[in-house]
């Protein structure tokens, strides 16, 4: 899936999401990752969204996003209320949604200048 041909310089915008790969300016991730427009990408050892823990959060807390993309593989997956609340008690808004979803959500307010951090756990289809 082609997202973004065109990307404002120094931000970090999907390009594509594809079977093999997430393509972020114009580097291939086949790994789960956190992606914010301004600081990139960084690699995130999640491959379950029932792995996510307090260490998994900790880059979540400190980056401090006003909203969490979190996707949750090809199929929509809804976070337990536990991590639901540890979120919305730091003022972080979560949403929940495919890969698909997510990349396309993250380019749309990254490009709008939103404090906005995705949180994508890889899952390649197949």
């Amino acid at each position: 899936m082609q997202l973004s041909e065109h990307r404002p310089d120094g931000y970090h915008f999907i390009h594509s999401l594809g079977n093999r790969a997430i393509r972020i300016v114009d580097v291939d991730w086949s790994e789960s990752l956190l992606l914010t427009p301004d600081q990139g990408v960084r690699p995130w050892p999640i491959n379950t969204i029932e792995a996510i823990d307090e260490v998994a959060l900790a880059p979540i807390f400190e980056y401090a996003p006003d909203v969490l993309l979190l996707a949750t593989g090809r199929r929509m997956h809804i976070p337990d209320w536990t991590l639901q609340r540890q979120l919305l008690q730091r003022s972080i808004g979560v949403e929940a949604m495919t890969l698909d979803a997510a990349a396309r959500t993250y380019n749309i307010l990254a490009g709008e200048n939103r404090r906005v951090m995705a949180a994508m756990i890889w899952e390649p289809e197949g």
